[in-house]
């Protein structure tokens, strides 16, 4: 029996209602990952909140969802699914981008050898109350940005 590969998907998102077809889609791969109904709908809400992040901040710019395993090499650990939203906006400044170390190392990204998480913030604290939901319903949230350039987001969300 061969097993499937792990699904992927990549689209340039430019519109807010891109977040509705990136949402399902991040649904149906975490349900393929075997992530929990709960789990499913809160990898949705992320997102969609990342998407539309990208569209009406950083001029658009592209997802990639895809499952991935913890381990894959020794064909055991935890199936879980990363989302990587990349735009091409003004990136975050650095002195609102407060980043800190969270969580033992198998819950942080496996794309970086040097994860955080955003520091929870209250409302009206520059970066809003999306990025702070993101980071309650994700298991670790990666922020990368490079000011005036571009930001990069990575979110894992385990099993």
């Amino acid at each position: 029996m061969t097993q499937r590969s792990p699904p992927v998907f990549t689209i340039p998102v430019t519109r807010e209602e891109d977040r509705f077809a990136c949402a399902a889609e991040g649904a149906q791969i975490a349900r393929w990952a075997g992530l929990s109904e709960r789990a499913q709908h809160e990898l949705a809400i992320a997102i969609a909140e990342l998407v539309s992040n990208a569209v009406r901040h950083g001029g658009g710019g592209s997802i990639s969802i895809r499952a991935i395993r913890e381990d894959a090499l020794a064909g055991s650990g935890r199936w879980g699914v990363e989302v990587i939203v990349r735009d091409s906006g003004p990136g975050i400044d650095p002195k609102l981008a407060i980043l800190e170390e969270v969580g033992p190392k198998s819950d942080r990204s496996p794309s970086s050898s040097s994860s955080a998480r955003l520091a929870p913030r209250m409302p009206g604290q520059s970066l809003g109350v999306g990025l702070g939901a993101v980071h309650r319903l994700m298991s670790s949230v990666v922020i990368r940005s490079s000011p005036g350039i571009s930001t990069e987001v990575i979110a894992v969300k385990w099993k």
